[in-house]
């Protein structure tokens, strides 16, 4: 038979994955990501903090001379990298939770539908 749960087992399982929330952000803060575009005509490099670190032009992209077709292909990679972001995030977010139901803290903890 199992020992009831308690207030003071509540808060302190509350700590620990609070630290280990913690610790989360600060790996997932130096973790880099890569969004590219256009078969690699344009790479978008992505830090967990969501800074962009570099974007590289492949040449052929540049001889194109095609600055609307540039953009759009820029804004995917983008798109493309903060896709990873959040992927990589969920992910690692997930293990520290470990299937808690997380949609009441990002709701400002309302109720759940």
């Amino acid at each position: 038979m199992t020992e009831p749960v308690t207030m003071r087992d509540l808060i302190r399982r509350m700590q620990e994955m609070r630290h280990q929330l913690v610790d989360a952000q600060s790996e997932l803060a130096g973790t880099e990501v890569t969004g590219t575009a256009g078969g690699g005509l344009v790479t978008v490099t992505m830090l967990g903090s969501g800074e962009v670190s570099s974007v590289r032009f492949d040449q052929a992209a540049v001889d194109e001379r095609d600055a609307e077709a540039l953009a759009t292909l820029t804004m995917t990679a983008l798109r493309n990298a903060t896709d990873a972001i959040k992927d990589v995030t969920a992910r690692r977010m997930s293990a520290v939770v470990g299937g808690y139901d997380t949609r009441a803290a990002r709701r400002g903890f309302g109720q759940l539908p």
